[in-house]
């Protein structure tokens, strides 16, 4: 389980959630905190809203946890029963204890918490990291999945760029936290990023965990065949400023236009990759819009 943790050791793992832990305490409206046990390890997962309302599949992006939907969680909680989803593979509340070794196990790990939750078919939204964690899922569960939103999805569009590689691996190497802001800012339109808690908490991940983390799979560009297979209404937002795309968000955006059956795309204006902070209201009235 030790190999597993992506954590620099017990004591940074131990600083890092007591701040996730008072992040939490901030969260907008009630929750209760579950695990799910799967074949991967314990997952943790943040459920809000009414019991009976229909699901909602929340995966955050990579270092961001749950917290980063603290900005729209309260808007969606009104009409949905929203399960905020610790990722395995990364530094949060859920514990691996056996590796996942590629996008079939993803799946798997997904498919697992669905069961564990009683969730036949859901609405499913992810960021970032996120976002290609759902596209996965809907290309080889798409029975699990009867509504989807890719919020900037990393690479399952387009290539990353080299640049934001380098801006996110050099703070870790050189653990400096200075650098880690300066990224941190890059990836955001709103001024003073880094004010925001759960930005802080994403500094405060990459300063906890090591900077070479084999457990955590790098995203993926689905090929164009991938893309036709995506047959469930689909919604693409990503802001007009993000910096994350080799080609640049509109040609991300033509992608997803050409190769998926049933899509709808949106180019969120003053936003850079940071949809949750830097266009909260814009965001829920995009999700709702899509998910309805």
């Amino acid at each position: 389980m030790a190999d597993l943790s992506p954590f620099r050791g017990p004591r940074e793992q131990a600083q890092f959630i007591t701040t996730y832990d008072s992040i939490m305490r901030n969260w907008p409206i009630p929750f209760e905190e579950k695990d799910a046990t799967t074949t991967f390890g314990e997952t943790h997962i943040f459920a809000s809203g009414h019991p009976s309302a229909p699901p909602l599949v929340l995966l955050h992006g990579a270092s961001a946890t749950s917290a980063m939907w603290s900005p729209i969680i309260a808007a969606l909680s009104g009409t949905y029963r929203c399960y905020s989803i610790d990722t395995i593979t990364d530094a949060n509340k859920s514990v691996a204890t056996q590796p996942v070794h590629g996008i079939t196990d993803y799946v798997d790990w997904l498919q697992q918490i669905f069961s564990a939750l009683g969730i036949a078919k859901a609405r499913v939204a992810g960021l970032s990291y996120g976002g290609w964690l759902g596209a996965l899922l809907a290309l080889h569960a798409p029975d699990c999945v009867s509504h989807l939103v890719l919020l900037t999805p990393a690479a399952t569009l387009a290539p990353l760029s080299i640049q934001f590689f380098v801006r996110m691996l050099t703070p870790s190497f050189l653990r400096s936290p200075f650098l880690m802001r300066r990224s941190a800012q890059w990836l955001s339109a709103t001024p003073n990023a880094t004010s925001d808690p759960t930005v802080e908490l994403i500094v405060l991940n990459f300063m906890s965990c090591r900077p070479f983390r084999r457990e955590m799979i790098p995203p993926t560009v689905l090929t164009d065949d991938d893309l036709r297979r995506i047959s469930m209404p689909v919604t693409v937002l990503i802001g007009d400023r993000d910096v994350i795309y080799r080609g640049g968000p509109k040609a991300a955006l033509a992608r997803a236009q050409e190769f998926i059956p049933n899509v709808r795309t949106q180019l969120l204006q003053g936003a850079n990759h940071m949809l949750t902070l830097d266009c909260p209201e814009a965001l829920v009235a995009q999700i709702s819009g899509a998910l309805a």
